[in-house]
């Protein structure tokens, strides 16, 4: 089965951040190294979704849009020259920690680089009526793709968080496709990624890359 994995901010701190969504330059880059020398399966997002999924892809991908995923993440993936979606938030665009616009127009000029909406604010989108989920997912890729002057097709949603409704929207919006964490029933407008962050050592790494993650995942925690 292919998976896209999913990171947020490349960054160290004395104090983890809520859901462990940081992890170190250090352990970023171990993992990069890892994939490297496995290059043949690394592709970009949109690979996935027309690739035979005996191939067992990996395409990775980043949450939120955080200004280390230009400054710390874009050269380690230059380095080993994998490519990555960059799932922005378009509410957060120049905000502080966050990518400027002037950012996501150099982000999405580059070779290696796809620039994904990751909703206006960031909300829980199941927990919004269906006007405003529609505005969330609307408004972030008109937002984005006068940013970058590039078609945004991919969404990923704020915490996961999504339901058939939810992925109805998706598509009546424009979206290709859009990727969950572990909700929804991994079809396409609700795709699961493997989560990694603080925690994610290079043998966790590996472990949650591998054919069991989903089987054994589902088996302990169905979605």
């Amino acid at each position: 089965m292919h998976k896209a994995i999913v990171y947020h901010t490349i960054s160290t701190h004395k104090v983890s951040l809520p859901s462990n969504i940081d992890i170190t330059p250090e352990c970023f880059e171990q993992h990069l190294k890892w994939l490297a020398k496995r290059s043949e399966r690394v592709v970009p997002l949109s690979r996935l979704l027309t690739e035979a999924v005996n191939k067992s892809l990996i395409a990775i991908t980043f949450d939120d849009g955080y200004e280390d995923n230009l400054s710390v993440a874009l050269p380690l993936l230059e380095k080993y020259n994998l490519p990555a979606t960059i799932f922005m938030v378009a509410g957060f665009i120049g905000k502080k920690g966050y990518l400027t616009g002037k950012d996501l127009a150099i982000l999405a000029a580059h070779p290696l680089i796809t620039i994904g909406s990751h909703t206006l604010w960031h909300r829980h989108l199941t927990d919004l009526s269906f006007s405003e989920a529609r505005h969330e997912l609307i408004a972030s890729k008109q937002i984005l793709e006068e940013t970058i002057n590039q078609p945004v097709d991919f969404l990923a949603y704020p915490y996961g968080d999504c339901n058939q409704i939810i992925e109805q929207i998706s598509a009546e919006c424009g979206y290709r496709a859009a990727w969950s964490v572990w909700n929804g029933n991994n079809s396409l407008h609700s795709l699961w990624r493997v989560p990694l962050g603080t925690n994610d050592n290079l043998l966790r790494f590996i472990a949650k890359i591998s054919s069991a993650y989903f089987p054994v995942k589902r088996l302990l925690k169905p979605p």
